[in-house]
């Protein structure tokens, strides 16, 4: 999913920390909202990026914390109400969760997926058209990586602006 706006679009939000979510086990901690405990999967996923970009003499895309965040956040909000999807049962999408989160950008997009492990969510990625267009877009210059362990595998969710 892809958009262009004006970046003058923006509106503060509050993040929601230290929540408890339910399992079938009961009650867990708190997903940590930053890339700490997934930095090893962030960066190989940055990596395999950044080597499709090069290949493609694209300039390569640095991980901002802040996209981070936002993309971490979306796949916490995934995981704990159960769907799968760019918009959440809000009603946001990627660019009014980037707004929301007062993330000034000109083009954006988000790819998602889940699967056993984020070398096959990698590899989903760049077998879809859609998804590897989004990686290989010229006008992003910065990424945010998330990712967050589920029953399903793994939940990922990727947000890049320019």
């Amino acid at each position: 999913m892809r958009q262009r706006l004006p970046a003058c679009f923006a509106v503060a939000i509050s993040t929601l920390l230290g929540a408890y979510f339910l399992s079938p086990t009961g009650p867990r901690p708190a997903v940590a909202m930053t890339t700490a405990g997934d930095s090893g999967g962030v960066e190989a996923l940055l990596r395999e990026i950044n080597a499709a970009r090069r290949k493609q003499h694209l300039r390569l895309l640095r991980l901002d914390e802040r996209l981070c965040a936002i993309a971490r956040s979306h796949a916490v909000d995934m995981l704990t109400r159960n769907f799968l999807g760019h918009t959440n049962p809000d009603g946001l999408d990627p660019f009014a969760r980037m707004r929301r989160a007062n993330y000034r950008f000109g083009y954006a997009g988000e790819n998602l997926a889940v699967d056993e492990t984020l070398d096959s969510v990698a590899r989903d990625f760049f077998n879809s058209p859609e998804h590897r267009e989004n990686i290989l877009e010229p006008h992003y210059s910065r990424v945010g990586i998330g990712t967050v362990p589920s029953s399903d595998g793994e939940i990922v969710v990727e947000d890049f602006s320019d």
